[in-house]
């Protein structure tokens, strides 16, 4: 593994992970926790990698091969496309970042405010990225590593960390219907954005390919500016 590989997929994440550190005016977190609900989600590649293989053979499966592949044989058809890249790559690896970030920080009593949420929820999310970001380039070479800055992961921690915030909130004032709600959601909004960014690229149409990334620029700036406001309107779960 070349320096330059290691460089690209660890420095991107971490930068943003010290911005967001910097955005927490209240109370930082410990730069301990913080570490460990990054490397949380380095490994949390594993049961992604292991769910997305188990998930496309259950696919390959239940679809005959009419349905899994275009008339002419040589590519896979769109219906197989939507149901790998959202109910398969896209649950995998959102409820994977997650699982892994709630095991790391969910009871730990540093985790005592709305915007320590997002700040791990994200961490967890770009540890994941940097996982992926290193495992490709390995593969492919640090030529693509330009597409890998592309924040997916990272607009997907933001969102999930934001109800996940709003579900511990909910948890420790008794409200579980509530709690279970900011879960669900938590965990849907983080799928579909993702799961619509790889379809879109995988089904190889122009117009989809440009539509998905106004998309993600729309949603980058919208996760940034909401970043700033959630760390403003901070207050104790």
């Amino acid at each position: 593994m070349t320096t330059s590989i290691l460089a690209w997929g660890l420095v991107p994440p971490i930068l943003l992970i010290i911005y967001m550190y910097h955005l927490d005016k209240i109370e930082r977190e410990p730069v301990g926790l913080i570490i460990k609900t990054f490397i949380f989600g380095m490994l949390s590649v594993i049961p992604a990698i292991l769910w997305e293989i188990i998930g496309e053979y259950i696919v390959l499966f239940i679809l005959p091969d009419s349905l899994v592949y275009r008339t002419d044989m040589s590519d896979y058809s769109v219906i197989y496309y939507f149901l790998e890249m959202f109910f398969v790559v896209a649950i995998a690896e959102e409820t994977s970042k997650r699982a892994l970030a709630t095991l790391s920080v969910w009871k730990n009593p540093e985790f005592n405010f709305r915007f320590d949420a997002v700040i791990y929820y994200t961490t967890s999310a770009l540890g994941f990225a940097a996982a992926e970001n290193i495992l490709y380039m390995t593969d492919y070479g640090s030529e693509i590593a330009i597409s890998r800055l592309i924040p997916v992961h990272s607009i997907c921690g933001v969102f999930m960390g934001y109800h996940m915030g709003l579900a511990k909130t909910a948890e420790l004032d008794g409200d579980l219907k509530a709690a279970r709600r900011h879960k669900r959601h938590g965990l849907i909004i983080p799928v579909l954005i993702h799961g619509s960014y790889d379809f879109c690229l995988s089904v190889g149409s122009d117009l989809l390919c440009l539509a998905v990334l106004l998309f993600i620029l729309v949603l980058t700036i919208v996760a940034w500016l909401s970043l700033r406001r959630y760390a403003r309107q901070d207050m104790p779960v």
